[in-house]
């Protein structure tokens, strides 16, 4: 069905649309002691939002591993793999994505994991359906909080920046949108609220806050009819 769509919707996938930062951490801490490296916070927290290949290149240089690129990515994307098998979505995400699609909102998603495996998952969580593109962390040279992750997936939606939206869990990747030209959301529970958001980010505790703002343009189109 042809749907004319000029309005987009992006969202992170990691830790914003699905609720992986237990997975994913867990799986952190294995590849940590795969190379006999104690795990810590600080480490984890700076390979955040950051593609497998670059996530290793930087653990590499932080922990001195001996080992190669190649050999540590054989180490560690097995661990991610198993981890997106128990990831679920995010509270509320199943609610604001057929919202989001049933007013005509051009869905997709924007992360640093890679295209097949968020295409997987998002099959797996039976979301697939009510996403449109998916721009993955392979299929960009500059990754967040460079624009260019945001600027494709406009590109290839079809979408205004002015009418889109992103939703996003990091200071890094709203930096991204917003210097895209896209207003931008921050999935930020309490125990986030107080990172160095950047100016004109609005912060959420979930996802489906978003369904008013979904429903507007709806709302005034039937409006308009009257």
């Amino acid at each position: 069905m042809s749907r004319n769509i000029r309005r987009g919707i992006y969202f992170n996938l990691d830790n914003t649309l699905a609720a992986s930062a237990g997975a994913l951490r867990g799986a952190f801490d294995r590849f940590a002691a795969l190379c006999n490296v104690a795990p810590s916070d600080d480490v984890y927290a700076a390979i955040g939002g950051m593609s497998i290949p670059m996530a290793v290149a930087l653990l590499k240089r932080r922990w001195s591993l001996p080992y190669t690129l190649d050999d540590l990515q054989r180490r560690y994307v097995p661990l991610i793999d198993a981890a997106f098998l128990d990831i679920v979505p995010a509270p509320g995400a199943t609610t604001t994505l057929e919202t989001a699609f049933r007013n005509g909102w051009s869905v997709g998603i924007v992360t640093s994991v890679s295209g097949a495996r968020s295409r997987a998952w998002l099959a797996r969580a039976k979301l697939a359906s009510y996403v449109d593109i998916v721009v993955g962390g392979d299929e960009v040279v500059l990754g967040k909080p460079e624009p260019e992750p945001y600027r494709i997936a406009l590109a290839r939606s079809g979408c205004a920046r002015e009418m889109s939206i992103a939703v996003e869990d990091s200071p890094s990747g709203a930096k991204s949108a917003l210097a895209a030209g896209i207003r931008s959301y921050a999935v930020a529970p309490e125990n986030n609220a107080a990172a160095e958001w950047p100016d004109g980010v609005r912060l959420i505790e979930r996802l489906d806050e978003l369904v008013p703002e979904l429903e507007r343009q709806r709302a005034r189109r039937a409006a308009g009819r009257r």
